[in-house]
């Protein structure tokens, strides 16, 4: 090989690693991370509902439920009601949030005929927070698997649970569990209007961080 192609190549072969190594200098400089991230929520969510009433209504009543996606709103259909018309909700809910939530009284709103909703009243129970395991030994068992309207859920709206209510608002941690029993009761002095009517009504789920 003459000197003149041996300087050549040499020159070819250092043009080739010079820019090669400016190629990895510079490739080497940016990072690309895929990943992704979890922001700390709370999310109180019902997981399991009731609808109790005496055999009484249930002749002349009917209520058709339905529970959102989300778990945060209940909706009830009430059909042909009549003063002293009752029905217990149950609710069971979870904190299935990653922080401490608070559970607070439901939010109510109705639609049907003007002012009906001012017929309305309600008491609500709380009993909670429970382990998130079911077993015999839970507590939870004694408030929701048997209630009956009746024997511990009355129809003047109070309840004779031997388990201890607790007053909102209180803290729930990550996936344990409340539940709630409300009474909406349709009062004595309600019109006589109301027989045969349909209210729609909505409970709505109220939770906050618990600090």
């Amino acid at each position: 090989m003459d000197k003149n192609r041996f300087s050549a190549l040499f020159m070819v072969l250092v043009v080739i690693l010079s820019i090669a190594g400016f190629t990895y200098a510079h490739w080497g400089k940016s990072v690309q991370i895929i990943g992704t991230v979890e922001m700390a929520h709370i999310r109180m969510t019902v997981i399991s509902y009731k609808a109790l009433t005496s055999q009484d209504i249930e002749k002349y009543s009917i209520v058709e439920s339905e529970l959102s996606g989300d778990g945060h709103l209940l909706t009830l259909k009430c059909t042909n009601l009549r003063p002293c018309w009752f029905i217990w909700i149950g609710l069971k809910t979870q904190n299935q949030g990653s922080l401490p939530a608070n559970v607070k009284p439901p939010e109510y709103s109705f639609e049907g005929p003007d002012g009906f909703e001012d017929y309305f009243e309600t008491e609500e129970y709380f009993y909670g927070p429970y382990p998130e395991a079911e077993d015999h030994d839970n507590p939870i068992h004694g408030v929701w698997r048997n209630a009956k309207v009746g024997r511990e859920l009355l129809e003047d709206g109070t309840v004779a649970f031997t388990n201890t209510v607790n007053s909102p608002s209180f803290p729930v941690d990550p996936d344990e569990k409340v539940v709630a029993w409300i009474w909406i009761h349709c009062e004595e002095d309600a019109t006589g209007e109301l027989e045969g009517e349909t209210v729609t009504l909505y409970i709505k789920i109220v939770d906050d961080i618990a600090i």
